[in-house]
């Protein structure tokens, strides 16, 4: 994948322009990632806190625009707060400083799993951002920005996908059933 990649991915997410990470800035914290990993492979394979930090910083962004795209499908307000916590983990300077933001407010995490199987695609969406939220490579972070590309691809992000109403009136026969 390219630092181009990502971007679309977050430009896509957010479709209005404004992200909490230009396009610029996210393809720059891929590149910053890709440049901190090649130096790791040519200094005897050490893996060093630089890595960790861009590796988290790049792992930051993708959930970020997986977090988006499904609060922008689900209407729900409480999974905005989500999207704070990784934006304010995003404005840390070590891994320990995101760590830290992202337990004190863990909690919040909850609010996504609220009505995710009323839609497929929210629920994918949501898999994607777990599986982010697992990967330990590369690899793993390239191709989950290609799987996200093409599945907001698809997306249908005008239908409205509230439950039904439930101010009809229930049927007497079938209560009388139960």
């Amino acid at each position: 994948m390219s630092a181009r990649s990502l971007e679309l991915l977050l430009e896509t997410a957010y479709d209005s322009g404004n992200t909490p990470v230009s396009g610029e800035e996210a393809g720059n914290i891929y590149q910053d990632f890709e440049k901190a990993y090649k130096a790791s492979l040519t200094s005897a394979g050490n893996v060093t806190e630089e890595v960790n930090f861009r590796f988290e910083r790049l792992r930051l962004v993708i959930a970020i625009a997986f977090v988006k795209a499904f609060t922008r499908l689900s209407h729900n307000e409480k999974s905005g707060e989500v999207l704070g916590v990784l934006q304010d983990a995003l404005q840390a300077k070590s891994t320990k400083e995101i760590d830290k933001i992202v337990q004190k407010r863990i909690d919040t995490f909850d609010n996504l799993y609220h009505e995710i199987f009323v839609n497929d695609q929210r629920e994918q969406l949501l898999g994607l951002f777990e599986q982010t939220l697992d990967a330990g490579s590369k690899e793993e972070l390239d191709e989950l920005i290609f799987e996200g590309l093409d599945l907001m691809q698809h997306v249908d992000w005008d239908v409205n996908y509230d439950e039904p109403d439930d101010n009809e009136p229930l049927n007497e026969d079938f209560l009388k059933n139960l």
